[in-house]
Order: structure tokens, then C-alpha cells, then sequence
């Protein structure tokens, strides 16, 4: 017997409803816009998209039972949100968007759409996900897209490069309708326009002119002004030119922070000639347990990650500090791994949200695979966060199913020495055995390793227990 049903997305689409069956993705399409779609799948740009940055796509041959044309599409795993992102995921998928719609007008086709909604990153990927989001040109327009564009790319990406990022990816979570133009001002350096003259079209121009409007009383009669002009293909390719310049001029400095530079040997995870104690444990680990999926807790500039993909797995890696995970995500494209780099907090993630909050499950949810990575974190969570070592084992099983690959960090560690200098608390509870004791209540089976540097410990938990 089927699977029932499970609508996907918010339910607004005239076109059609896109819901999940038997595992499997599926877009129905309505009656009225069947012979549209079935020229976009013909077309052989569109064809070139598909698989490509257009998500892999067939027809489905016998419809579906109300005579609705039945698209299937491919399941892209895990699910991955814009308030995930690192800045340059943001950029990236920006960057498609745009590309997408440009590459499209010789067809005389568009994208009505321009919403980090409608991407999910497989792996280092990029992956435009909304089918129906091809439409004509309305050749009265540029592109009917262009304010969301601004609102939910554009702006909040200069508003990260400005060094707001946590506040962009809090204020994605928060709502869907992006950043306005007067509230991005706000984020931009007093003379931003000298080094980037096109903030002055995009942004200062229209503010000026709608508080002149306000200020005469005829905001509200704005439509009076609005002349319905024909575009020529010329000047919207243009338009579409000027504007991947614009987004291109939007640069992230990179490498900057301290936790970024924490693993610049990241490159010695790829020569096994130079592991040192802790990288060699961790990579015979992973080709004796040959996991399917992992996730790495604090990932930081993800070396482990990479020895886990090597190894086999489907990785999530995750970290807090973003200026890490922007490193990691250059590094996972240019070597093409199977991991998606993240950020997020482990002792925070995001919970369910969306429609009715469940629209966009949990973090928690999302990223439990079948082992868990959290090297060099325990300090961290239980002297800077103040975690009590039976928390720190909960929040870690959650993305585990069988096993945890886990480090304590000693107190003679000149890095936890760091974190003390700082603690008032009694930490006299910190100790080895007292986390094997909290881990043991969530796991039947554990076994310790020497780590790197000397003192440190890596901890292998498995069978997981009930409750």
C-alpha cells in the first residue's frame, strides 16, 4: 500500500502542488498549465538545466489520477535552509538564480522567482528546486523578480559582507520576507557607494524618492507614475549583466577569525603520510565502521569531515563559526567532496518552522545520521557553555544512530587552559571519567584511543541505548 501523501512547500503555486510519496518527490502539475510545461521540458535549454542546476526531472508518463500532468523529481537529502547557510552558499545560490534567468531569455523564458527557498545545496552543489518558477517574459517588466532578488539575496548578502552574518541567517529563520532597502542601509558603511557606485541605483535613489513622496503626501498615489514600457531583449540582457557585476562585487573576508586558523594544515588530511596520532585513529575508524552518513558536530575547518567522506560517507559538517565554514564550502567545491558545510549551534539548532511550524522540520531532525563526529568540542561546550557533561552527551546523540566518535580535551590542554582563564565556575567535575560516566548512560559500548596532542583522548560510543 502507497505512502499517503505529504504536501511539500507552502501551497501558493497556481500551477500545481509539489508533495512526497513512496520516498519519492512528485509536482502536479493543473490543467490549465499542462501545455506550458510540457514545451519547457521540450526545450533544449531547459533540457541542458536539467540534473544540472535545475533539479534532475521526468515526466511521468500516466499522470496522476485527476488529469494533472505528474513530474517527478529527485530527492535531494539532507534538506538544507538559507538560515544554514554560510554567506558564500548564500552568494552561490544568488549567483544560479541569476544565471538561471539570464541563460533563459533567449527562450523567452524567466524565472517569476527569485527566493533562497526555492535552492538546496547537494553537498557543495547548488540545486534550483522550483520547476514552475519558469514562465514567459512579461515584456513590460525587467524581471518580476527583481524585489524579492533585492530583499532576500541582494541586500542581506551586503549586509553579511559588512560582517553580519549570524543577523542575516537569524533574521532568514525569523521570516521570508527579506531585508527592505531602508533596513540594509542601515548595515552599510557610511561611503559604501565610492566603492560601489550601483548602491546608489539599487538602494539611496529609490529610498530618496519614496521619502520624497512620503514627504509631499503622494506615496500613496505612486501607481500614477508607473508607465507601462516595452523592454527590448537587449536591455534586459543587459540588466541581467549589470546586476551578476553587482552581486559578483560582493566580497566575504575570509580566514580572518581565530577559529579559522585552527586547522591550516587542513590540506594534511588528504596525504596519509602525514597523519599525526589522532587523524590516523580516525581515518582506520572510518574504514573499519564504513558509515553511510555522518555528521560532524564543530566541524571547525572540517579535516574530519574529509576523512569521513573519503571513507564513504554522505557528511554534514557544522560549525558556529562562520568565517570556518566559508574556508570549508571553498575547499568542498574545489575538491568536489560529499559534504555540506553548515552553519549552526549544537547547544541552539534550529527548530521546526515555516507553515504551522512544521513546513521546514528540525535541525535535530535533519542532520541524525548514522555517526557523529564531535572532536576538540567537549571543553568548549562544558567550560565556555557550561554544559553539564550528561547535556553535552544528550545534544550529541541526537545525531547519531549507532555511533560517536568523541574527544575529551584535559584540563592541562593549553586550550582549555585558555577557556578557564575566563570561568569562575567550579570545574572540578571536569574529568575523564566523568564524561565516559555520562556517555555510558547513552551508549552500551565504550573504548578510548590516544588522540593528538598527547593527553587528549578520543572516545568510541556505540550501541546506543533506548531512551
Amino acid at each position: 500500500m502507497p505512502d499517503k501523501k505529504s504536501q511539500i512547500g507552502g501551497g501558493k503555486d497556481p500551477s500545481g502542488c509539489v508533495y512526497e510519496q513512496d520516498g519519492s518527490i512528485f509536482r502536479s502539475i493543473s490543467p490549465e498549465f499542462i501545455p506550458f510545461f510540457r514545451s519547457v521540458l521540450e526545450n533544449k535549454t531547459v533540457q541542458g538545466m536539467i540534473g544540472r542546476e535545475l533539479v534532475a526531472t521526468t515526466s511521468k508518463s500516466e499522470g496522476s489520477a485527476d488529469g494533472d500532468l505528474l513530474l517527478k523529481h529527485e530527492k535531494i537529502t539532507p534538506l538544507n535552509y538559507p538560515y544554514e547557510w554560510p554567506s558564500a552558499m548564500l552568494h552561490d545560490a544568488a549567483r544560479l538564480t541569476l544565471e538561471m534567468s539570464r541563460n533563459l531569455l533567449d527562450e523567452g523564458l524567466i524565472l517569476k522567482d527569485a527566493t533562497p527557498w526555492n535552492v538546496m545545496y547537494d553537498g557543495g552543489k547548488p540545486v534550483f528546486l522550483d520547476f514552475t518558477s519558469i514562465m514567459p517574459i512579461d515584456t513590460d517588466l525587467v524581471w518580476v523578480a527583481l524585489d524579492q532578488f533585492s530583499r532576500l539575496f541582494l541586500f542581506p548578502l551586503l549586509a553579511a559582507e559588512q560582517g553580519f552574518g549570524r543577523v542575516v541567517r537569524s533574521l532568514m529563520l525569523a521570516s521570508q520576507n527579506g531585508i527592505s532597502s531602508n533596513e540594509v542601509s542601515s548595515f552599510l558603511a557610511p561611503l559604501g557607494w565610492v566603492k560601489k557606485p550601483w548602491l546608489i541605483k539599487r538602494i539611496y535613489l529609490p529610498l530618496m524618492i519614496v521619502s520624497m513622496l512620503q514627504k509631499s503626501g503622494q506615496d500613496k498615489e505612486i501607481g500614477k507614475y508607473i508607465k507601462k514600457v516595452e523592454v527590448s531583449a537587449d536591455t534586459r540582457k543587459k540588466f541581467f549583466n549589470e546586476l551578476l557585476a553587482d552581486l559578483n562585487s560582493i566580497q566575504f573576508k575570509i580566514g580572518k577569525s581565530r577559529w579559522s586558523q585552527y586547522y591550516s594544515d587542513v590540506e594534511t588530511f588528504f596525504t596519509t603520510e602525514q597523519f599525526n596520532q589522532k587523524q590516523q585513529v580516525v581515518s582506520d575508524l572510518m574504514g573499519k565502521l564504513k558509515p553511510k552518513t555522518v555528521t560532524d558536530i564543530g566541524s571547525n575547518m572540517g579535516g574530519y569531515a574529509v576523512l569521513a567522506a573519503q571513507a564513504g560517507a554522505s557528511v554534514i559538517a557544522f560549525d558556529t563559526d562562520e568565517d570556518s565554514i566559508n574556508m570549508f564550502y571553498e575547499l568542498v567545491k574545489s575538491r568536489k567532496l560529499n559534504i555540506l558545510p553548515l552553519v549552526l549551534d549544537v547547544t541552539n539548532p534550529p527548530p521546526a518552522s515555516g507553515w504551522r511550524g512544521t513546513q521546514y522540520p528540525s535541525a535535530v531532525e535533519r542532520f541524525k545520521s548514522e555517526g557523529a563526529l564531535a572532536l576538540a568540542l567537549v571543553h568548549h561546550l562544558a567550560i565556555t557553555q557550561g554544559q553539564a557533561f550528561e547535556r553535552i552527551a544528550d545534544e550529541l546523540a541526537d545525531y547519531c544512530g549507532k555511533w560517536l566518535l568523541t574527544e575529551f580535551v584535559p584540563p592541562v590542554d593549553p586550550r582549555t587552559k585558555e577557556l578557564l582563564l575566563t570561568c569562575r565556575r567550579d570545574v572540578s567535575w571536569y574529568t575523564l571519567d566523568g564524561y565516559i560516566i555520562a556517555l555510558k548512560k547513552k551508549f552500551k559500548k565504550i573504548t578510548t584511543f590516544d588522540s593528538h596532542p598527547d593527553g587528549r583522548t578520543l572516545i568510541l560510543c556505540e550501541g546506543k541505548s533506548r531512551g
